[in-house]
């Protein structure tokens, strides 16, 4: 397979996994109690820096940091059928229930959700908080912590019509696919982020961690996807790709 077929071969299932892997390792190495505050701060690190790209961009484009414009300028899109999101509410805010999710889909038969968790617990609210600290966003329940469906609430998105017309234009159009970044790069920013944090805090310890996580990567998806994520450690993941 060549490096470009693999780096195609990339979903949310390679990101879910290898962040599941990396925390699994640190909380092997140095115990649940010490590491879950470094493991939340990697997260909301990681969240901040995809929300920033997104500001960027927004910016860039002469749109406002709306929520609106949050949701249409997010950096990633499952695959069909990944995703399963019902929204409940459209005004005053908009609520939705995600019953199918793919982080969890992966993590599940791996029996990984108990590591999992440390990223639905802080990721989203990072990412907001970035894109515009003025937004709020109401992460209600998650699936990793035993309810049936996630929930979430984004205020200040009133979908009536002409609202809805907006993000539909967004999504499709400007930024559409543009805000969109490949599944090496998300799986590259953990990696980095994720495990950079806990190599940082945690030393030696932190580096065996992080690197019995790749090997486990590596014996499910292949040495060629483990070597595309460790090229990514050189990226500023708070600047946008050139």
């Amino acid at each position: 397979m060549t490096k470009q077929v693999t780096r195609k071969s990339f979903t949310a299932e390679h990101h879910a996994m290898l962040f599941a892997w990396i925390v699994r390792e640190a909380i092997r190495g140095v115990g649940e109690e010490k590491a879950a505050p470094v493991i939340r701060m990697a997260v909301r690190r990681y969240g901040e820096q995809r929300g920033k790209r997104m500001a960027m961009r927004a910016l860039a484009n002469g749109h406002e940091r709306s929520m609106l414009n949050y949701l249409a300028y997010a950096e990633w899109r499952a695959e069909k059928g990944g995703m399963v999101v019902k929204t409940i509410e459209k005004r005053p805010h908009m609520r939705v229930l995600i019953p199918r999710c793919c982080w969890h889909t992966a993590w599940g038969p791996a029996d990984l959700v108990r590591y999992g968790k440390y990223y639905c617990m802080d990721v989203d609210d990072a990412i907001v908080r970035s894109f515009n600290p003025e937004l709020k966003l109401e992460v209600k329940a998650i699936k990793p912590d035993g309810a049936p469906e996630c929930e979430m609430v984004f205020h200040g998105v009133d979908l009536g019509p002409a609202a809805m017309l907006r993000f539909l234009y967004r999504k499709a159009i400007n930024p559409g696919k543009k805000a969109l970044m490949p599944w090496d790069y998300h799986t590259g920013h953990i990696y980095k982020t994720v495990g950079g944090t806990i190599i940082g805090a945690f030393g030696k310890k932190g580096e065996k961690a992080v690197e019995a996580a790749l090997a486990e990567f590596a014996g499910r998806y292949g040495d060629g996807a483990a070597e595309i994520v460790k090229g990514f450690t050189k990226t500023d993941f708070d600047q946008l790709p050139s």
